[in-house]
Parts: structure tokens; sequence; C-alpha cells
């Protein structure tokens, strides 16, 4: 039980804040445009750009990239948001979903294509 005395309370809390506010931000404003559906992975997308640009100009905080690390290595907390995200949006598709896949396909094979290539010719 000493790990709980030596956690970071603050950082676990304005870490998680973060993430849920970027979520429910996106998540609202995806509202707005009629796809709430697509709000985790906005906020994902989001969150990932300012986080970029701030580690650009200034340095991020030890204490944000230390909890990052235990939620990445201790849980799929990460994961869940894009991934409810992406089956609520599967769900909508309807009658795209034929033309969704058939993208998914092709973007997915011909970069992997191309890696091979790549690997096969440098490795």
């Amino acid at each position: 039980m000493d790990w709980i005395k030596t956690l970071d309370w603050k950082a676990w809390a304005g870490t998680i804040a973060l993430i849920i506010i970027f979520r429910e931000a996106s998540v609202w404003l995806m509202g707005q445009f009629n796809h709430p559906e697509l709000g985790n992975l906005v906020g994902l997308i989001s969150l990932l750009i300012v986080l970029s640009l701030w580690r650009k100009f200034n340095k991020i905080s030890v204490r944000l990239v230390d909890t990052n690390n235990k939620i990445m290595k201790e849980s799929a907390f990460a994961f869940l948001p894009i991934s409810a995200g992406s089956l609520l949006m599967l769900k909508h598709l309807g009658e795209e979903m034929p033309i969704f896949l058939v993208v998914l396909f092709i973007s997915t094979l011909i970069p992997l294509w191309v890696y091979a290539k790549m690997s096969k010719k440098w490795l």
C-alpha cells in the first residue's frame, strides 16, 4: 500500500481531466455537426495535435509524461474512447459500409505492401 502514498494524485487527476475534457468537448462539437460518434476520434486527434504543438514550443511536464506512461502501460483506458467511437461509427454507416470497408482495405493494404517492399530492399 506504499504506492498509494507515493502516487502523484494531482498529476493523475490533471491527466485524466485533460483526456475527459478533450473527449467531451469533441463529442459536443461533433454533435453540432450531427456526428457525435466521431467525437472520440476527433478528441484523440485534437489532444495529440495540442500536445505536439505544446511540445514544439514548451517542454511537456515530466509528471504528465509519467502519468501517461502508467496509464498506457497499466490499462487499456487510453484506447477505450477510440474503440467506442469506431464501433459507433460503424453502426451508423449503414449502406455506406461496403465503400468504407473497401477504402479501409485499400488504405491498409497499400501502405503495408510499400513497407514490405522497402523492408525487403533495405533490410
